[in-house]
């Protein structure tokens, strides 16, 4: 059974993409978002609706996240502890990982400035955790569940909402994210009310093909390419590399990149990292991440705390994470008097394989990283293609970013 709230991987089809999209279409994207107006103001979209953005498959993800907004409805209610009663779906819920929830009770709530009543919404994603760290007691509770003991675990939540009638200390008032999905309503997460700033994947796609647009106008001659890609309702990952493929030695052709990720309730609210594409396909090809030391100085972090207007400006810095692949390359080059490729290969495959590891039952990786390679500097390309096969592979994509992160710490790592 399919999980309707995991983030899945965009299949992007050369076929299928005629690589244009007009900036009045972009926008439609935002027609009920609340920061929509402060997008036109900041990038002028009045003078520019009728031009088209060019960007290798943008046609394609639009299609993608406008099929998100059509099925999946954002929104927040704000409630106070007392109000609250949860316990277990007693039906399964389909296209869900676990089939019986929790489901969160609301005797009364605030949707903007109306007061309402009775609304019950089944918990995903990491909502009920946050709701029971509020007590510290998120394992004891899970532990309870997962033994069938949903009744104590009843009990002692029941002995919280009692205290929250009675003491301000325990009565928090908070905001509830939900999203409608099939005509059911779903808990996405609990934040405070007036500081945290959710401004999901339509606005982290928006600005961000607005912010590619405006410096390939501004940098005649840049010309951008999305190369991966993943979405769901909550998160989405971008990949976007510049087209001009410059030569790399051992390494055949790269160019820079950057990686776009916004997680609507995780750590960052709009995330951007510069990166590094090589060998393989334009569409395709190992991704390289730089070192931890080393990414402050190419990553452009926007929390859920940052409001809208100076978002918007941040976005102005997104020219420092373009427009420079040679220093990168530089780097990538001066790893072949370090290491060998056969050496390289086998520590990746051991990290792969290790007992510890979480790649460990997928034979697939495995097999790509097991045979040996000679270790002239021409076989650099070969480990390379290791990579791409790895990239290619139809895995969680969670596992897939860890995995990108693995093989970065391996190739350009300087300490012997």
């Amino acid at each position: 059974m399919t999980d309707r709230f995991i983030q899945k991987p965009v299949i992007l089809d050369d076929d299928l993409s005629n690589g244009r999209l007009k900036v009045s279409l972009l926008m439609t994207l935002l027609a009920d978002h609340p920061y929509k107006d402060q997008v036109a103001e900041t990038f002028k979209i009045a003078e520019i609706e009728e031009e088209y953005i060019l960007v290798d498959h943008i046609d394609t993800l639009f299609k993608k996240i406008s099929n998100i907004n059509k099925n999946f409805h954002r929104f927040a209610v704000n409630a106070q502890s007392k109000h609250i009663n949860i316990r277990q779906s007693e039906e399964p819920v389909k296209n869900l990982s676990n089939p019986l929830p929790l489901v969160f009770n609301f005797e009364e709530y605030a949707e903007v400035d109306e007061v309402k009543t009775d609304l019950d919404c089944y918990a995903i994603y990491d909502s009920k955790n946050t709701y029971f760290d509020t007590y510290d007691m998120a394992k004891y509770a899970n532990r309870l569940y997962k033994d069938g003991l949903g009744e104590l675990a009843q009990h002692n939540l029941d002995y919280f909402k009692a205290l929250a009638g009675g003491h301000k200390k325990y009565n928090r008032y908070r905001s509830y994210r939900m999203v409608v999905s099939d005509g059911q309503v779903f808990l996405r997460g609990i934040t405070s009310v007036d500081r945290y700033y959710e401004y999901g994947v339509d606005f982290a796609f928006v600005v961000s093909m607005l912010a590619l647009h405006r410096d390939m106008k501004k940098h005649e001659g840049n010309r951008y390419a999305i190369t991966s890609a993943a979405a769901s309702e909550s998160k989405l990952e971008i990949i976007v590399a510049d087209k001009d493929l410059k030569d790399a030695g051992p390494f055949g052709k790269a160019s820079s990149a950057i990686i776009i990720t916004t997680n609507d309730l995780g750590q960052g609210s709009l995330n951007y990292q510069k990166i590094i594409r090589v060998g393989g396909r334009l569409h395709g090809g190992v991704y390289l991440f730089n070192s931890k030391e080393e990414a402050n100085k190419s990553e452009l972090i926007i929390s859920h705390r940052t409001g809208p207007k100076k978002t918007l400006e941040s976005l102005s810095e997104l020219d420092m994470l373009l427009n420079d692949t040679q220093d990168f390359i530089n780097d990538l080059l001066s790893i072949k008097t370090i290491k060998t490729p056969d050496e390289l290969r086998a520590r990746i495959e051991y990290k792969l394989t290790n007992p510890r590891s979480a790649f460990r039952e997928i034979r697939e990786l495995r097999d790509i990283f097991k045979t040996k390679i000679s270790n002239e500097i021409k076989a650099f390309a070969k480990l390379l293609e290791m990579c791409d096969k790895a990239e290619q592979l139809e895995i969680d994509y969670d596992l897939k970013d860890k995995l990108r992160y693995i093989i970065s710490e391996i190739i350009l790592n300087k300490k012997s």
